[in-house]
Formats: structure tokens, sequence, C-alpha cells
């Protein structure tokens, strides 16, 4: 009885101490919440002139969403991959435009960080840029 005990303590510590992981996946904007989807119609709907097409709503410290629109894209290009990268303070979003034209007006991005950072930067095609704009939620 004692070593089915201390069998069941040792396995419990083991699932308790497992790693999150950092993940991101494409997201439908019909799949997200109220927040999110006012978010994304308050940019498309906005008079601003045009931006540089990024943009990043933070729904909690460890859910983020990334919304990249037309605007993102040079003339006659189209959306491209998606990576991040991580340090000891940062993560590091690593977006790439294709050569060939995309028929997808936008790509929305579900982060799901594993910690807090202190800091986040943003490539495009491998050069820094910035987030034109960062909403946060309720």
């Amino acid at each position: 009885m004692r070593k089915l005990f201390v069998l069941l303590f040792i396995a419990s510590v083991l699932v308790g101490c497992g790693e999150k992981q950092l993940s991101y996946s494409e997201v439908p904007i019909d799949k997200v919440n109220a927040d999110v989807k006012s978010f994304i119609d308050g940019i498309e709907t906005a008079d601003d002139p045009e931006g540089n097409g990024v943009y990043m709503f933070n729904e909690t410290d460890l859910i983020r969403y990334l919304y990249l629109n037309q605007d993102f894209l040079d003339s006659g290009k189209g959306f491209g991959d998606m990576d991040i990268r991580t340090d000891e303070d940062s993560f590091q979003i690593y977006l790439q435009e294709n050569d060939e034209p995309t028929n997808d007006e936008y790509k929305l991005y579900k982060i799901t960080l594993d910690r807090t950072y202190e800091y986040m930067r943003v490539f495009k095609n491998n050069e820094e840029t910035h987030v034109q704009l960062i909403g946060v939620g309720k």
C-alpha cells in the first residue's frame, strides 16, 4: 500500500511539473471572442491613413492575437510564413511575405505564450518593424 502511495505521489509531482509551451496557430475571425472581433472591426473601419498592417490584441498576459491586413503586404506580394523565437527577456515575431499574390484579405494568429516577457519585437522579411496598434482585453 505504501509503495502505491509513493508511486501516485511521484506521478502527481511529474504531471504538475509540466512545462508550458509557447504556441501559435492561424484562426478564423468567426472563432474568436467579441473583444477581438470588435478590435479588428475598429481597425478596418478607421479613417486613419494606412499603417503597416501589423496589429496586436492582448486578451490576457499570455494570450495574444496578431492581425495582419492588406497594408502589411508590398504590392504584388502575398502572406508568407510566421515564426516566433524567444530569448531570456523577449519574444520575437518573424513575418514573411510570399512572392505569390494572395487572395487572403487578412491573417489572424492566436499566440499562447509560455510565460510573460519584458519585450516584444516584430520583424517583416527579417527587418525590424513595429506594431501599428495594440488593443487590450477587459
